[in-house]
């Protein structure tokens, strides 16, 4: 449990170092107000982490993604088993591509 407060405090500081870096280096304030904003929702996920830690977020993320990988790939059989299909039916046609000759 320590060992997570501690992370997490970890976590923080190194966001605020960020956070002070990023500032400094910007070469014109018009820039500033959006670097703020990226910025506060990165602080909105760094504070929240110990609760997506705790709720276990992460691991139903990681399986969402995994799975949206297996519909890619099953999406890239059908496409191959459709074009088999359709070779097939062609040569069932007699090699005619269904093309009209005059």
């Amino acid at each position: 449990m320590a060992e997570a407060f501690y992370s997490w405090v970890l976590d923080l500081a190194c966001y605020f170092i960020l956070l002070s870096a990023v500032m400094n280096f910007l070469p014109d304030n018009s820039y500033k107000k959006y670097v703020q904003y990226y910025m506060g929702l990165l602080l909105i996920l760094v504070v929240l982490s110990p609760v997506f830690d705790a709720a276990r977020i992460q691991e139903k993320i990681d399986a969402y993604i995994e799975e949206f990988g297996n519909q890619d790939t099953e999406r890239e059989a059908w496409e191959e088993k459709a074009g088999q299909w359709e070779k097939e039916w062609q040569d069932s046609l007699g090699g005619d591509s269904g093309e009209v000759s005059p």
